[in-house]
């Protein structure tokens, strides 16, 4: 693996590579300002940055919870207008990852929740819906109706409400306007898609104005079930109310409501030995099944991916609902803002981990969730805004309650109960604190310094329960254990210094060079259910990034172009990892401090014109991601493992021509998204089953837009055009169950969609 110098004269050379071909060919033009006191609450929408008129368009963004143009910026931030999610389809999570270069989105095996990652990072990386923390669940029910998504790659160690070690992705929601107006849309497709949003704009008065929208989904199902309900199936209904208030010019109130309810049948994880014959004792279901497992198996790589054999009621249930509130008043050049947040979920999920008819591995996982959050914040300008800050005061609480049920190698046609599962589960809380300051000055017109610095301390708390089947208590002699309850009570603490310094300069009014450094952190934890005081409390990780970066709007002959440009080298340190350990001769799972590691790579964004109405956008990230350090004593060393979640190479390119007509306008789109080879798990040199080959997924959109001048939007779309296999997820455990577990992205759909709009929508 490269060394951190050499990793580092590489970031060097990159940086400087991207600056001096930058600079060449740089031009004259608007002066970069950023306005650090400005309140987000009333953050304008973003300039598509395939704007008609000038493709080169201010985008503004909130990285820094302010208002700033993305090419002042000194990070590393991909903003992801409204325009650019229609025009390339985008209904889910996955799909976001083909617009954003090192970002990957993974889907759980457990429910519906997403884990994204950012260069590499997967367990650090926090999702916000109006300036509020908000799980990936409930993010991914509200891509409709937006503003922007903006991701913010890196540690964010500073100004955002959680710490978190690999970034945040910023959801920012359509506010209401001042003109009334709205619009209905309607989606049919592939496998019965049925989709109707409808969304209405109404200012009650000067002061007073009012977002209403509502979106119901229905689709059957995309995976074949011979022995019971088909799956992979969407019937979601989605509700969001927006209310701005603002009584005076120096006041103002945003309420976000947001409520989604999902009631499915979830992905099927396509198990099979990929034909290979498995028996007993290398095969543990085999010595349980006998001959009957493998057989089942061989008929499922029969079968293929798109039909599988489970005869259970599979479901998967999702309630998440959230309430924000930013509450803004100015004082001269000082802002005042008070952001609340108060949510919750409820979830259920009952599925088989198999896609065979034997009860291999059957879970039953439920959970319900409530979260709030309390953020005062000041903001502020002084010596005629050369210097600007920022600071204030946060907490979030979370408290979860979840029951996990299982089946583990039960006979033929066993029912999940109490006398036959495995039940894990109980209380858990998080309370995180923070106090958090950062200024940014102009030292000279061209140059930026800026420092920010935040101390943050956690604390964690479970109640945990442990049942063998028949409710016979698992955990008689662990320490802080209720035997009359069978409840184990783990309370842990953590806090942590972060920091972020950057320097910025204006090389000229279109060409911005900016390095910077940051700490990140994530809280520590501790494990249930392991009977050593040793591996019962599991410290904070941290991560300590590098980033040197170029931003230039420039032109190329007639053709504008920009480009943004970064390198990065992170270094990352007591990494919280799930693995299995041999404790008093049993295998134990937990998540323990295991690993550190050295992360290097960079990304470039790529805008351009060539000819009026025909915009080419690209975007590439790189990244290098290996364990330094990796110990697991069950399996052996994993030093020199890739991290999962990290493929190394991120590859997106899309264009998009618009051709004026007397009755409206034609625009076609056209992308293609590459993710080279990926690994789910972080132990993959001998586990091949956990890596995934690389796949590029094309996608089309051809739009009649304002047919005869009637507001009326008519589209034809195709996603997965090539109808490409590609894994979203996979498992081996064919040591020592023999079977690989995988679960697919969706085959190729098409579909027809036509919106009216009215007023101004």
């Amino acid at each position: 693996m490269m060394n951190a110098a050499l990793s580092s004269s590489v970031i060097a050379r990159l940086a400087l590579m991207a600056g001096c071909s930058v600079v060449a060919v740089g031009t004259a033009a608007a002066q970069t300002g950023s306005s650090a006191s400005k309140d987000t609450s009333a953050a304008q929408t973003p300039t598509d940055a395939t704007n008609l008129a000038n493709p080169m368009a201010d985008i503004i963004v909130v990285a820094r919870r302010s208002e700033e143009r993305l090419q002042s910026v000194p990070l590393s931030i991909t903003a992801v207008s409204n325009a650019q999610l229609s025009a390339t389809t985008v209904t889910t999570g996955t799909d976001l990852q083909k617009l954003v270069p090192t970002l990957n989105v993974g889907v759980s095996i457990f429910g519906s929740s997403q884990q994204y990652s950012l260069r590499g990072v997967r367990t650090g990386v926090v999702t916000y819906f109006n300036e509020v923390p908000v799980s990936t669940s409930a993010a991914d029910l509200q891509l409709w109706d937006l503003q922007s998504v903006q991701a913010i790659a890196g540690p964010q160690g500073t100004l955002f409400g959680r710490n978190s070690t690999g970034g945040a992705v910023l959801f920012v929601p359509q506010r209401p306007k001042d003109e009334f107006g709205g619009y209905v849309d309607g989606r049919i497709g592939s496998y019965n898609l049925r989709e109707v949003t409808g969304v209405i704009n109404v200012p009650i008065a000067d002061v007073l104005k009012v977002r209403l929208g509502v979106q119901r989904t229905k689709r059957d199902a995309l995976t074949k079930n011979i022995s019971g309900p088909d799956m992979n199936t969407q019937d979601r209904t989605v509700v969001r109310a927006s209310v701005l208030f603002e009584p005076t010019s120096w006041l103002s109130n945003y309420t976000v409501f947001l409520y989604s309810h999902r009631d499915e049948r979830p992905l099927a994880q396509i198990s099979g030995s990929d034909g290979v014959v498995v028996s007993c004792p290398t095969s543990i279901p085999s010595c349980v099944y006998g001959a009957t497992y493998n057989e089942e198996l061989l008929d499922q790589h029969a079968r293929g991916i798109r039909t599988v054999s489970i005869p259970l009621d599979t479901r998967q249930y999702d309630e998440p609902w959230l309430l924000t509130n930013i509450l803004s008043a100015q004082a001269g050049d000082i802002t005042f803002k008070y952001i609340a947040g108060y949510g919750g979920n409820k979830q259920d999920q009952f599925t088989s981990q198999l896609s065979i008819a034997l009860p291999v591995i059957v879970g039953d996982n439920e959970s319900k969730s409530r979260q709030h959050t309390h953020e005062l914040e000041i903001l502020g300008s002084m010596f005629d805004n050369r210097l600007t800050w920022v600071g204030g005061l946060y907490y979030w609480k979370n408290r979860s309650n979840s029951l996990n049920r299982y089946l583990l190698f039960a006979p033929a046609g066993t029912v999940l109960s109490d006398l036959t599962t495995q039940q894990t589960g109980g209380i858990d809380q998080q309370i995180s604190k923070a106090v958090y300051g950062q200024a940014t000055f102009a030292a000279t017109d061209r140059l930026k310094l800026t420092a920010g610095v935040r101390y943050t301390k956690d604390k964690q708390l479970t109640n945990q329960v442990g049942y063998s089947p028949g409710l016979q208590c698992n955990l008689p002699d662990f320490p802080n254990v209720d035997l009359t309850t069978c409840h184990q009570r783990i309370t842990s603490t953590s806090d942590a210094v972060t920091y972020n310094f950057s320097v910025d300069y204006e090389l000229s009014d279109k060409v911005l060079v900016y390095a910077t450094t940051r700490k990140g952190y994530n809280a520590g934890g501790f494990n249930a259910n392991i009977n050593d005081p040793k591996l019962e409390i599991v410290k904070p990780e941290y991560i300590r990034d590098y980033e040197a970066g170029v931003k230039a709007d420039w032109n190329l002959g007639l053709v504008p172009i920009r480009t943004n440009i970064s390198a990065f080298l992170s270094k990352y340190k007591d990494i919280q990892r799930t693995t299995s350990l041999i404790l008093d001769d049993l295998v134990v799972t937990g998540n323990f401090n295991a690993a550190a590691a050295t992360i290097y790579g960079g990304q470039i964004e790529v805008l351009a014109r060539p000819v009026t109405g025909f915009d080419l956008q690209a975007s590439y990230g790189y990244l290098q991601t290996k364990y330094d350090s990796f110990d697991n004593p069950l399996v052996g060393n994993l030093t020199g493992n890739k991290f999962a979640q990290a493929p190394t190479h991120t590859l997106h390119l899309a264009g998009t021509y618009t051709y004026p007509l007397s009755v409206g306008e034609l625009v076609a789109n056209a992308s293609y998204g590459y993710t080279s080879s990926v690994t789910f798990a972080d132990d993959n040199i001998t586990t091949p089953g956990n890596t995934a080959r690389g796949y590029g997924l094309v996608d089309a959109r051809l739009s009649w837009n304002n047919v005869a001048g009637l507001g009326i939007d008519a589209s034809v779309y195709v996603k997965n055009a090539t109808n490409k296999k590609y894994i979203l997820n996979a498992t081996d455990r064919t040591t020592p169950f023999g079977f690989v577990s995988r679960l697919y992205g969706d085959q190729r759909t098409v579909g027809l969609q036509v919106r009216y709009s009215f007023g101004d929508r």
